[in-house]
């Protein structure tokens, strides 16, 4: 009987033996297949995280590459990412910001009709600002951009060109003018020297001679109003720009001294194409307004730099300064803010810089000072 039961025993234990045989092996073959989907799953895993990398990199190439500041913050309106233009025009870097809310940054922001002023870096932009919110799919506020464009360029270009399309209009007008007043100051100049000739009484000679010195004065002030509307064509070539600087300085050196005024220089080789004595000119008509600013002394700043894709002679003055309301006035002829003025010398000087490709930009604040930049175009090298 005990033997019987052995044998059963042993069937019963070979039975299950096959049964976990048959259990490992399905259990292996399931294994061995979700290892295979592990590490194909893994493998997808691994090319979407590349994928999201190489797209993360992507985007971050597209935000540093743009000239738009762009900032991201979260909902509570804390920083969380910027690009390298926001680094750049707002002088903080990207580990410094973190963390910190927009309003919390240095900046001063002033509304201006149409455009935005902010100030970073002690230096005022005219910019366009636009905040956008960042929502999840479930129209949850997850934080906001803020996109700040700088066009303090484009305003100054569009100013340059109304001032220019005014200037051509004057200077049509003034042409005409002069065209009609010369004839008949021709002849009255004439008959008043013939009219001193032929006066024994020497006071009456006197006044026949005054009206031809007036007259004389008439016509010197007609040939600036020609030149102002018809300037010289000028010669093109290639001239350093400090060596004409420093010459036209040389030229008011008694002068300054005599003012008791201070010369700051900055200037370097600045090769530029253009007609040397019409540059020497602007240059001077500017260089005297600057010094007759500074009736007790003051200091005359003088030096080149690079603005943008122009060479830049930047002439300042610590003088009276020129009041907002009449900035853009200045360069329309016969406009003055000099009891003695002509109104014309930075009209001839805008004209030049027109002729040069170029143009006049001033700053200017009331008992603070001016300064007027002669901007000229930079040559691209071939």
């Amino acid at each position: 009987m005990s033997t019987e039961k052995l044998s059963e025993a042993f069937h019963n234990f070979a039975i299950a033996s096959k049964s976990l045989e048959n259990y490992y092996q399905t259990l292996n073959e399931k294994v061995t297949y979700l290892t295979a989907e592990l590490e194909q799953k893994n493998k997808e895993l691994k090319k979407a995280l590349e994928e999201a990398e190489k797209n993360r990199e992507y985007l971050n190439a597209i935000l540093c590459s743009l000239e738009e500041a762009i900032i991201v913050m979260d909902s509570d309106d804390r920083i969380t990412m910027m690009n390298k233009s926001a680094e750049e025009f707002l002088d903080i870097k990207l580990i410094q910001a973190i963390g910190r809310k927009f309003k919390d940054l240095n900046l001063k922001i002033i509304q201006d009709n149409t455009d935005t002023l902010i100030t970073s870096r002690g230096i005022e932009y005219r910019v366009i600002i636009s905040r956008y919110d960042i929502r999840h799919i479930n129209n949850n506020l997850k934080g906001s951009v803020i996109l700040i464009k700088d066009i303090t360029r484009l305003r100054e270009l569009e100013q340059q060109q109304e001032r220019n399309q005014r200037l051509i209009a004057m200077g049509e007008m003034s042409a005409k003018i002069v065209h009609e007043i010369r004839n008949p100051l021709c002849s009255i100049s004439l008959y008043a020297s013939m009219l001193a000739n032929d006066l024994e009484d020497i006071s009456k000679r006197e006044l026949a001679n005054g009206i031809a010195t007036g007259i004389n004065n008439l016509n010197s002030i007609l040939n600036n109003m020609l030149y102002f509307a018809r300037p010289s064509k000028p010669v093109m070539k290639p001239l350093n720009l400090k060596c004409i600087t420093e010459n036209c300085i040389k030229m008011f050196l008694p002068l300054i001294e005599t003012r008791e005024i201070k010369i700051n220089q900055s200037l370097k080789d600045c090769i530029i194409t253009g007609d040397a004595e019409l540059i020497k000119q602007a240059i001077v008509n500017i260089m005297v307004n600057a010094i007759q600013a500074m009736h007790e002394g003051g200091i005359l700043s003088i030096s080149i730099t690079k603005d943008y894709d122009m060479h830049c002679l930047e002439i300042g003055d610590t003088g009276y300064g020129i009041d907002e309301n009449i900035l853009e006035k200045i360069f329309n002829p016969f406009f003055s803010t000099k009891e003695k003025g002509t109104g014309l010398g930075l009209a001839i000087a805008s004209t030049i810089m027109q002729a040069h490709s170029g143009y006049i930009k001033v700053k200017s604040k009331i008992n603070k000072g001016s300064i007027f930049s002669l901007c000229f175009p930079i040559k691209e090298e071939k």
